[in-house]
Formats: structure tokens, C-alpha cells, sequence
């Protein structure tokens, strides 16, 4: 059995209740003068979708088979990966706990509002890094432990080995997408964080032979103390759970940190013109936290004659953000819509 097949195997479950379609951007790609295509996995039927939940497939379908009563996650109270655990924990049937770093905040917006309509228990522990997040994610493992449970504990942005693997099977989905279009995969375009989204891409590409290039946006710093090598060892041991024998090196990761702006969920250059530009001509929807900050990069890489076309923007998700009034009243005053409005 081949890699490719032994990876089509691969037991998962099915949280999102279709195959994610693949549009041509027209409007979009004629402003820009890139042809731009569009990856939804911004649409799912579970917790608002986006790419968390192709890893949690492959997951979450292995936490059931060793038997896990109770799922513990850790990300910032704006995570999508959180929110995206709540779900799945809310469909299997299973406890869920979430650490969130930040102080508990005024009201309960966007993915918070999310994560406790879903039924999470929500432990925030203040303003922390992430290896002191992990730190408190342990506790309260052992903790529940010793009160019966059985818990599978979920790393920061879901990003391991095996949840890569949904991605690598993404990649073959899109590229049959793409044929069926007659169209190739010239460039596929992200953002990035914890990085198993990329890992997959990477990987999946490779086993069709490197015919793409995978540029993973980076929208949060400091994530790990060497972040090309932490997404390539999640590729590389990706592979050998499926038997794959490609060669991977850090030269396969493509990631830019040129867009990340002020940090993690803040102004980054280009961002507002890219949310206002998507959404009039193509009525599509992305945040200026994650999946806005990938489109900026594509305006701008299309500027400088940067991408290999035909370009694909996998839409990942985190639209939510859009109505957290932090950030609704920013771009509401950046776009300017309100002198238009007769009063």
C-alpha cells in the first residue's frame, strides 16, 4: 500500500459534512491582476467551521479510539482552535475544558461567546506566554485525572503530527478541485500560527510530487523558539505515520513574518484595504486577526509580481472576529462607510 493510500485510510471522522468548495475569485482577481482562487473552509456544518477542524478529524477519531471522556485545549481567548474543540466536544458527546490566556473580558464576543455556547469549561489565566499556558494545561490535566477522567489534551492551535495529516489529504482534495476546473495549483496562500496547517499543505504536496509552493502567512510571533523547524518536524512525522518516504527539509517551509503588523490580533499594514476590497467585490468575509492578514499579503505579492498563479487563498476561517467591538469599530471607522450614511 502506497503512502497516498495508506493516507486516504487514515480513520477520521467527519465534522464538517461536506467537501469544501473551491471558487474562482473573478472581481477579486481582476482588482488585483492575479487569478485568484478561493479554498472555503470558512464553511462547515460544526462550531462555524474553518481548518481546525480537519485536524481535529484525524484527532479527535483517535481520542475516541483510546477511549478519551473529556478534551482539554489552550490557545488565546480570540482562538479559533478552541472554539473549534468546544464543537467537536459538543457533537461526540465529550467534557471539554479550554485555557485561555487573557483576563476574562467585559462580555462574551466572537469565539469566547462561541466556546461557552458550546458548553466549555472556561479557566482563563491571565496574560501568559505560551509555554506558561501549556504549563497550567498540564495542571488541569492532572487534575481531572485524578477525578476519573480520561483526557486527551490538545496542543496549542491543534497542531501535532497526526492533525497534520488532514491537511495532506486537503491538499489532494483542492488539487482535484482544481483539475476538475482545469486549472493547476500554482500557489496556495494562508495564514499561519501554530503551524499544522501548513505542515499538511507541505506534506501534502509533496506527495504529489512538490507541484505547488505553500506560502504560510505568519499572524502571530513567538510562537515557538524555532518555528520553521517545529512546522517541519510536524510534516516529517506526519510522513512516517503514513509510511511516506519524501524528503523534507526547512527549505520547504515557506513562511513570512512580513505581515504580522504589531503581533497577534493587532493593525497590521494593508489589512483594512484587503477586508474592505474582499468583501465588495466577492462578498466574502475574513478577519483582521487570521485570514484578513493572508489577503493583505496577496494584494501585496501581487503588486511586487510575487505569485506563481493560478493562486489559491485557503480561506480558513475566524470571520467571528469581524463582531468583537474591538475590532468592529476599527474597521467600520477604516473603510469609512459611515460618511456615506445618511443620518
Amino acid at each position: 500500500m502506497t503512502a497516498l493510500e495508506k493516507l486516504e485510510r487514515l480513520p477520521r471522522l467527519n465534522l464538517r459534512g461536506f467537501v469544501s468548495p473551491v471558487q474562482l475569485l473573478e472581481r477579486f482577481s481582476e482588482a488585483i491582476g492575479v487569478e485568484v482562487w478561493c479554498k472555503r473552509d470558512d464553511m462547515g456544518t460544526v462550531g462555524l467551521a474553518g481548518n481546525k477542524v480537519r485536524k481535529l478529524e484525524v484527532e479527535l477519531a483517535h481520542a475516541v479510539a483510546v477511549g478519551a471522556t473529556h478534551l482539554v485545549a489552550e490557545g488565546s481567548r480570540l482562538s479559533n482552535a478552541t472554539r473549534a474543540v468546544a464543537a467537536a466536544s459538543a457533537v461526540l458527546g465529550l467534557k471539554c475544558t479550554l485555557l485561555l490566556c487573557h483576563d476574562e473580558p467585559h462580555e462574551p464576543v466572537g469565539n469566547l461567546m462561541l466556546d461557552g455556547l458550546f458548553g466549555a469549561d472556561l479557566r482563563f489565566v491571565g496574560n501568559v506566554t505560551w509555554l506558561e499556558l501549556a504549563q497550567h494545561a498540564e495542571k488541569v490535566v492532572n487534575e481531572l485525572e485524578q477525578s476519573g477522567e480520561r483526557v486527551y489534551r490538545l496542543p496549542i492551535g491543534c497542531a501535532s503530527e497526526r492533525s497534520c495529516l488532514g491537511f495532506a489529504l486537503a491538499y489532494g482534495e483542492l488539487r482535484n478541485q482544481m483539475r476538475e476546473q482545469d486549472r493547476s495549483v500554482g500557489t496556495v496562500i494562508h495564514a499561519s500560527s501554530s503551524g499544522g496547517t501548513h505542515a499538511g499543505l507541505v506534506l501534502g504536496n509533496a506527495l504529489h510530487g512538490f507541484e505547488s509552493e505553500i506560502r504560510g502567512i505568519v499572524v502571530a510571533e513567538n510562537v515557538y523558539p524555532d518555528v520553521t523547524g517545529t512546522y517541519l518536524s510536524f510534516a516529517r512525522g506526519g510522513a512516517s505515520l503514513i509510511g511516506a518516504d519524501v524528503e523534507l527539509t526547512r527549505e520547504h517551509i515557506n513562511i513570512s513574518e512580513a505581515y504580522l503588523g504589531e503581533g497577534y490580533g493587532l493593525p497590521a499594514g494593508g489589512i483594512y484595504e484587503a477586508i474592505d476590497l474582499l468583501a465588495t467585490k466577492e462578498g466574502l468575509l475574513v478577519d483582521p486577526v487570521y485570514s484578513g492578514k493572508a489577503v493583505a499579503a496577496i494584494i501585496d505579492l501581487a503588486k511586487k509580481n510575487e505569485l506563481k498563479g493560478p493562486v489559491v487563498f485557503w480561506h480558513t476561517g475566524g470571520y467571528h472576529a469581524l463582531f468583537d467591538p474591538r475590532y468592529a469599530k476599527r474597521i467600520w471607522s477604516e473603510i469609512g462607510r459611515l460618511s456615506k450614511i445618511a443620518l
